[in-house]
């Protein structure tokens, strides 16, 4: 009750000042006007829960402030006050949004009952629409998977979601890294202000300052005007550096003084620039290794490094293959269902990819499938010979598996590196790294 704000109108200047003092002991922020014209500046200074108007006021009568005050805060809930018997204005006052009325004169006790009611209507609209601004979020960004490994990712996301403190995502590629970082932003207090996605490994090095910290006039050849960068652009949401293990060692300096400070230079210029940004990094690769292996500054880790989130690989969540594909199913409209010979084969396949890569093959079962029914041929399964008993069967590492997935996605696009590593979802400096690593070659 103590944060629940009033603002009292009323002529009677006794009436009002008993009125104020009355609801000040009960706990309520209490203001007071005289008239309309002294109520409107302060609707239009301070937010308030509850109105209390008297319906005869001067100059401007009681329904015509209602109107006015919910013009300008809609969500207000008003009480109006009549004295003279006449129940067609309080009538006509409810039609114009007026939460109820009292008769002068009034009991202060019953008074204080319907300023209760209206707050606690007040209250049960507000968490409505906070409920459905999260399902309409939750739909936007759905977390799919009823398995314990994912159901713990999600519980954990949820209890840091609302906290300031950066998160490390780490998991494979295609594991839905983004997606958690999303849900992070979109289950917060920072809902209503920006997300911002930046990929690490998509730009040059020259280009990344300047895209993330923005650059003044002058600052390089081609600067012709000053830019804000996403950094800026982030200020009161969260920012969303994906593949941190692409970005270049000179700029991790940079960024670690942002996390440390909130303040940064755009390129070229002299002037500090401080913004409120919760910071969220996500990496496919294994960020101890890179410290060591000095990609990685060690520093910049442990202060990213404050909570950590491990996406589960596909393959250790089968149980979830189920959902995620009645999930794609629903989102494309498809009547198309699996036969049980597909859902077996993808239930044994070991999905290098993760769920990206299902998502993948869904979609070309839509579009290969020549019946309602989806069948093992309509998904074609890149690499993925399971015609011997499973005791005849070879177990590949995962090093192997990766290998035979990239050299799969690399024939389907016809060695077009940058369709390549979209659909790996790894940069096309990385697809270099694994091709050289791989010792792959285009046959």
């Amino acid at each position: 009750m103590g944060s629940t704000k009033l603002l009292v109108v009323d002529d009677e200047k006794d009436l009002l000042e008993l009125l104020v003092k009355r609801l000040t002991r009960k706990g309520y922020e209490v203001h007071s006007a005289k008239s309309a014209e002294n109520a409107l500046p302060l609707l239009k200074k301070f937010y308030f829960d509850i109105a209390i108007f008297d319906i005869r006021l001067p100059e401007m009568d009681g329904i015509t402030l209602l109107k006015e005050t919910k013009q300008i805060q809609p969500d207000i809930e008003i009480i109006v006050l009549t004295g003279h018997g006449t129940i067609e204005t309080a009538i006509e006052a409810m039609k114009q949004g007026a939460f109820d009325y009292v008769t002068k004169p009034y009991n202060l006790k019953e008074l204080e009952i319907i300023i209760e009611k209206a707050g606690d209507n007040k209250r049960l609209i507000e968490k409505n629409d906070s409920m459905r601004k999260i399902i309409r979020q939750q739909n936007e960004f759905q977390i799919v998977g009823e398995s314990s490994t994912i159901q713990n990712v999600i519980q954990l996301t949820e209890r840091i979601a609302d906290s300031m403190v950066p998160v490390l995502i780490e998991g494979e590629s295609g594991t839905g890294k983004e997606l958690f970082a999303k849900a992070l932003h979109f289950w917060s207090s920072r809902c209503d202000e920006p997300f911002v996605a930046v990929n690490s490994g998509a730009l040059p090095e020259q280009l990344l300052e300047s895209e993330l910290f923005g650059h003044i006039r002058g600052a390089f050849t081609g600067a012709n005007q000053d830019k804000k960068g996403l950094v800026e652009a982030a200020d009161g949401g969260t920012l969303f550096l994906d593949e941190l293990a692409e970005m270049p060692l000179v700029l991790q300096v940079k960024l670690l003084r942002f996390l440390e400070s909130g303040e940064f230079r755009r390129v070229g210029d002299v002037r500090e620039r401080k913004v409120n940004v919760r910071v969220v990094t996500a990496t496919n690769a294994n960020m101890e290794k890179e410290v060591v292996a000095g990609n990685i500054r060690e520093d910049l880790f442990y202060r990213l490094n404050v909570m950590r989130l491990v996406i589960p690989p596909l393959r250790e969540r089968k149980e979830d293959i189920p959902l995620l594909i009645d999930f794609f199913l629903e989102n494309k409209n498809c009547e198309k269902r699996l036969s049980q010979a597909a859902m077996n084969e993808l239930k044994q396949y070991s999905f290098p990819g993760n769920v990206r890569e299902l998502h993948h093959l869904i979609e070309r079962g839509i579009l290969l499938a020549r019946t309602n029914i989806i069948e093992p041929v309509d998904l074609f399964i890149g690499n993925h010979e399971r015609k011997k008993s499973e005791r005849e069967e070879v177990l590949l590492s995962l090093e192997d598996v990766e290998k035979a997935h990239i050299e799969t996605i690399l024939f389907e696009t016809s060695w077009n590196k940058t369709k390549a590593a979209e659909q790996l979802g790894i940069s096309v400096r990385n697809l270099y790294r694994k091709i050289e690593q791989f010792n792959l070659m285009k046959s």
